[in-house]
């Protein structure tokens, strides 16, 4: 049984294969000559807190400090912009971080408070997040944000401070 294909069928596979085709040009000119940057907005992640990497930190440093990682990946939505006429901006943008924190090292108390308190840290990264805009995030520094956040945390530590953040991922979901 042979398929028989209609005029239209055929002019509209054309234009499908004609779009494919521009698309590909596009892509591949752009690419080549250099004037496509993907990534470009991406970010520098903070360093994993590996034990290498807290090595490095406290070579730098002049108190030795260890990282706090049980916080995890934490993912909650901005606060909505009412100015903004994209539909998803309107509701709040999905933001995913994955924040570790830095304390000194061989502070074993502190440790378990930080431990203890885990959902409680969770909560001041979730709420910093939640009652700004992603226009009001983004035009705010990455420094800044971790020290408001960090004055936020240590506001509810009693047996120790945390010295730093770092920011293994910082996502914005669109």
């Amino acid at each position: 049984m042979k398929l028989k294909l209609s005029t239209f069928d055929k002019i509209l596979a054309a234009v499908i294969a004609l779009l494919m085709l521009v698309i590909m040009c596009v892509t591949v000119i752009t690419l080549a000559t250099q004037k496509g940057k993907p990534g470009k907005n991406l970010r520098d992640a903070d360093p994993e807190p590996t034990p290498r990497e807290i090595e490095n930190l406290n070579k730098r440093l002049d108190d030795k400090i260890a990282a706090y990682t049980g916080l995890g990946t934490i993912r909650c939505i901005t606060a909505p912009d009412e100015s903004a006429s994209d539909e998803q901006e309107a509701v709040g943008t999905v933001v995913v971080i994955t924040p570790w924190l830095a304390y000194p090292e061989g502070d074993t108390v502190f440790y378990e408070e930080l431990a203890r308190k885990r959902m409680v840290i969770s909560s001041v990264f979730t709420t910093y997040f939640a009652t700004r805009t992603k226009n009001q995030l983004l035009s705010t520094t990455e420094d800044k944000i971790k020290n408001e956040i960090l004055e936020q945390i240590n506001e509810q530590m009693s047996l120790g401070k945390i010295s730093q953040i770092y920011f293994t991922d910082y996502i914005f979901l669109e």
